[in-house]
């Protein structure tokens, strides 16, 4: 599921220079030095994915579609914006892959949230985004609510 997220001036990311295209470098090498392989990218207009492979596991990382939101006196406009989002997944990979360097976890355990999974149309979706799918049906899986009387 491709998020679409609006950034506000003053928001994390908003000054970024980094075009999208060295982000998504940067990103496919911290995944090279992890000893990922079959690394592919699709990008289409305002859609981007990376695809890979780690010891037969699948994975798949979605790009937010990243608009900013500009302001004048008589309107508000919104301009596609993918060199922050390109910022936003390098600094969620790196992280992660930071925790796997120092032996916090262990690299599926950091990425199990991109794991490919069988969407409800069939297409392999990243698993975080199954788990959003599956909101209410899967409550048995949750500790009860704390608020909640039993």
């Amino acid at each position: 599921m491709t998020r679409r997220i609006v950034i506000q001036k003053g928001f994390p990311y908003w000054d970024t220079e980094v075009p999208f295209e060295r982000s998504l470098e940067q990103i496919k090498a911290m995944l090279r030095k992890h000893g990922c392989q079959k690394i592919a990218e699709m990008t289409d207009g305002d859609i981007a994915k990376v695809v890979f492979e780690k010891e037969g596991r699948i994975y798949l990382i979605d790009f937010p579609i990243t608009y900013i939101e500009k302001k004048n006196r008589h309107q508000k406009t919104t301009e596609l914006a993918m060199r922050i989002s390109g910022r936003i997944i390098h600094d969620r990979i790196k992280a992660l892959l930071v925790g796997v360097e120092v032996q916090y976890m262990g690299f599926h355990q950091a990425m199990v949230g991109f794991l490919a999974v069988q969407g409800p149309e069939g297409r392999p979706v990243a698993l975080m985004d199954r788990v959003d799918d599956l909101k209410g049906k899967m409550d048995q899986l949750f500790l009860p609510d704390p608020g909640v009387k039993a």
